[in-house]
């Protein structure tokens, strides 16, 4: 008896998204500032958003430090 098992895609998957007028203006500021595609800052904010994620379901914390300010714990509602 065989078993179909789904794979992942390997290549590059093409989406379509929408994104609010808000969003799309980070989106173009990343752009600019870093000299990189819509892609790759797309592909940047889901990584760092994925590590970020799998950070704090192993306990990890978040902090933020900033010269001549205090450091700041980042929290995330989910």
């Amino acid at each position: 008896m065989s078993k179909e098992v789904s794979e992942a895609p390997t290549g590059p998957v093409r989406l379509s998204v929408n994104l609010s007028a808000e969003a799309a203006e980070a989106i173009r500021e990343m752009t600019s500032r870093r000299g990189i595609t819509i892609t790759e800052a797309l592909r940047r904010a889901i990584s760092t958003q994925k590590y970020v994620e799998d950070a704090m379901e192993r306990g990890a914390k978040i902090l933020i430090e900033e010269p001549g300010k205090p450091v700041k714990e980042l929290v995330f509602i989910v």
